[in-house]
């Protein structure tokens, strides 16, 4: 199956969704990509077509989202298929730093990241900037 990289803009989001095989052969369409991606602030990927991914389409995709998140654009996929699920269990699990589920701090943690576990994270530090800016009452009077 040959593989196609959609591609769609909302402002200031980018939603990719990647189809088919990403391999030796088609990892170059992630690096296309990347140079369309001026102004954006965050990238969505909808990985549900992604059917079969190897170990050089795994790298070329890390490595582009490590660019994106050096430039400061957030990065989530979702609907992860089974078996590039399991590629990045087995190279995370090779990663001397990773976790429990192979998931925690290996090579693979950006493309992990969830949009649910950003918007928590950011209602948890918005409440924790209330909390600070809130005006204490006053306490008694010295004396």
């Amino acid at each position: 199956m040959d593989f196609q990289l959609r591609k769609r803009r909302y402002g200031p989001t980018v939603h990719l969704t990647p189809i088919g095989e990403l391999d030796l052969k088609t990892k170059g369409a992630l690096d296309e990509v990347q140079t369309s991606l001026d102004g954006v602030a965050v990238v969505v990927c909808d990985m549900r077509h992604l059917t079969f991914m190897d170990v050089t389409g795994l790298h070329g995709l890390t490595a582009s989202v490590h660019r994106l998140n050096a430039r400061g654009v957030a990065f989530f996929a979702y609907n992860w298929q089974p078996q590039p699920r399991r590629l990045m269990d087995l190279v995370d699990g090779l990663h001397p730093r990773a976790g429990r589920n192979g998931n925690r701090h290996g090579p693979t943690q950006l493309l992990r990241d969830s949009l649910r576990g950003a918007v928590a994270a950011a209602c948890v530090a918005g409440a924790a900037r209330a909390l600070q800016n809130t005006p204490r009452p006053a306490g008694p009077p010295p004396g």
